[in-house]
């Protein structure tokens, strides 16, 4: 085994001769500022690994920003002003740089040797860091990871190597997506829920989406998105991942298998079965063992945690797939559901705003990366009880204001008997819950960026968590029970 002491005496990642070809070939665009433009554009004083090449590149940068040309003399007079100009190696060395034969035209080349080099010394130097903490040992083994990970991320959100997109190009795109959804046979274009009335105002819910979903305690927003994770899974044969900060996973269980063979949870949580609910949970237990949901009721997770989970799973999910679906395939997980937003924990200890709008943050660009929509859970603040229309509003949304800014769809779940009950528990169950009472419950889209806002009203079942399109005679009819509509 190689000794870790070995490893402090090797060289640094640099190329101190990409870092002069750079330079030279600024120096050589003398007639435009379009070298310099370049180089800008990919690289950043701090990523020569010469300090004298660092001073040089501020400078030129300085010039540009003054519209002065970039050459020997105003070079010179810059570093003067900047009393670097000896500290660089003094005119000796600027007219070694400006004599070099790089040509502008390899200066994009030149500058990726210099960038890529920037990145594997700042990796060096964060690992470096992180391995001082845990020889420490001072701070948790979770807040050492959770600072590793999240300057690893930063480090590969900054690489600035992303090249602008012609415009012809992102139509070319534009093409491909329009065709598909010409012969596409309904206007749903991403994952179905199940329930038309909602799909035909969400298109359905499509990758890179952040989905929010608000609702005061115990209005049953739990049992919704379970029931949309299995319709998902069923009909789009799709992985679906359930993050569960609240609920434990056969707690989760118990309300899949309520919801897909229509059975009285209660039920199930006594015992007391009928013949005919044996049969259905033997029917529902088949189904769902054939469904790709994936559970995880860690509690207290960090945002941090749940990225490397997904990606995880992703590869894994990769590695069991044929290269060809790959290719087709390249980010297999179809859904995520995270119950819900305001349990997850940070190590931002200044407020819980500020914790919340990073986990914000955070799961946005986790949708765009793993492209699936992520479906978020939030809670709504005591506010919405004080008013006599008790329907949420965006404002309504408890602890940041950047949930609403981030999030691509933000829905609110609201029921009419919620407030002639006062029931305390999650989905409508315990003191709340009439068993034989199916209730209407709308799904009050506030923010659509990808279409209309609007509401859809769906039934739900509480003795079984059940979610159904609302049938045509009890939308005629809302007096009408269950027994009196034939979607039941």
């Amino acid at each position: 085994m190689d000794n870790p002491g070995s490893y402090e005496y090797r060289q640094v990642p640099q190329d101190v001769d990409a870092e002069r070809a750079v330079l030279g070939a600024i120096f050589f665009d003398v007639r435009s500022d379009s070298a310099m433009v370049e180089a800008q554009a990919i690289l950043e004083p701090a990523d020569f690994y010469r300090q004298a090449h660092q001073t040089i590149f501020k400078a030129m940068q300085q010039l540009v920003d003054e519209q002065r040309p970039i050459d020997m003399l105003t070079l010179q007079d810059k570093l003067n002003s900047m009393q670097q100009l000896e500290n660089v190696g003094g005119m000796t060395y600027l007219a070694e740089i400006s004599e070099s034969s790089a040509s502008s035209a390899n200066l994009k080349h030149y500058a990726n040797i210099v960038r890529e080099k920037s990145v594997l010394r700042r990796i060096i130097e964060t690992l470096t860091r992180s391995m001082s903490l845990a020889y420490d040992a001072a701070e948790p083994s979770e807040d050492i990871l959770d600072i590793l990970n999240r300057n690893l991320d930063t480090l590969a959100e900054n690489r600035g190597d992303e090249d602008f997109q012609k415009i012809k190009d992102v139509l070319r795109e534009f093409q491909e997506n329009l065709d598909n959804a010409v012969e596409n046979d309904n206007d749903i274009v991403g994952l179905a829920t199940g329930y038309p009335e909602l799909d035909n105002l969400t298109h359905g819910f499509r990758e890179d989406q952040m989905v929010v979903l608000g609702a005061r305690p115990a209005v049953g927003k739990t049992a919704f998105v379970l029931n949309v994770a299995k319709n998902v899974a069923k009909a789009e044969q799709v992985p679906v991942v359930v993050f569960s900060l609240e609920m434990g996973a056969v707690d989760l269980v118990t309300r899949l298998v309520a919801a897909e063979g229509a059975i009285d949870s209660a039920h199930l949580t006594t015992g007391q079965m009928s013949q005919d609910d044996w049969q259905s949970l033997t029917l529902a237990m088949q189904s769902l063992a054939n469904m790709q949901i994936y559970m995880d009721d860690t509690p207290g997770i960090k945002i941090n945690q749940i990225s490397a989970k997904l990606r995880k799973l992703e590869k894994d999910l990769l590695n069991d797939m044929t290269q060809e679906d790959r290719i087709n395939n390249p980010h297999p997980i179809g859904m995520v559901i995270i119950d819900y937003l305001g349990l997850i924990e940070s190590n931002n200890t200044e407020s819980r705003q500020q914790a919340v709008s990073e986990i914000s943050r955070a799961i946005k660009k986790l949708a765009k990366e793993l492209h699936t929509p992520i479906l978020a859970l939030a809670q709504l603040s005591r506010g919405v009880e004080q008013r006599t229309d008790k329907r949420p509003v965006l404002s309504d949304l408890r602890e940041s204001g950047s949930i609403e800014q981030d999030a691509d769809i933000v829905a609110f779940l609201y029921r009419d008997d919620y407030y002639r009950n006062d029931g305390t528990d999650e989905d409508g169950s315990g003191d709340q819950r009439n068993d034989d009472e199916a209730v209407p419950i709308e799904i009050i889209l506030e923010k659509n960026r990808a279409g209309a806002r609007g509401t859809a009203t769906l039934m739900f079942n509480k003795p079984t968590f059940k979610f159904s399109p609302m049938a045509p005679l009890f939308r005629d009819d809302p007096n009408a029970g269950p027994n009196g509509n034939p979607g039941w």
